[in-house]
């Protein structure tokens, strides 16, 4: 219990981590977790387009994609020209030690390739 108890202190950090876009750019502000909200509703409607799309796995996906944020950051376009994240690390670091921790990394790893329908 005390793994997921961890899990879930980490995952409320990204409602005080601040999406640094907007801090970049000079106006507005968003957290990370607002972000992710508005992620999972805009992959909610957008898997009920098609009837072929696996809409557990778009809201899975979109619910994990920016976990690692609460132990990185978030890094906008300009900060990745000028700063290395581990992310690979800090996603095995998150869920290594939770029994659905290999679903996590699986569906942050499928966001990253890019190749989801």
């Amino acid at each position: 219990m005390r793994d997921i108890a961890n899990f879930l202190f980490e995952v409320g950090m990204l409602t005080k981590t601040p999406r640094t876009g907007f801090r970049f750019l000079g106006s507005g502000c968003e957290s990370v977790a607002e972000h992710v909200l508005r992620t999972i509703f805009i992959g909610y409607a957008l898997s009920k387009l098609e009837a072929d799309v696996d809409e557990l796995k778009v809201l899975k996906i979109c619910l994990v994609h920016d976990l690692p944020e609460a132990r990185t950051g978030d890094m906008n376009y300009m900060y990745k020209k000028y700063v290395t994240v581990n992310e690979e690390k800090a996603v095995r670091e998150l869920t290594e030690t939770l029994f659905f921790g290999d679903e996590v990394k699986d569906a942050i790893h499928e966001f990253n390739e890019k190749q989801t329908k």
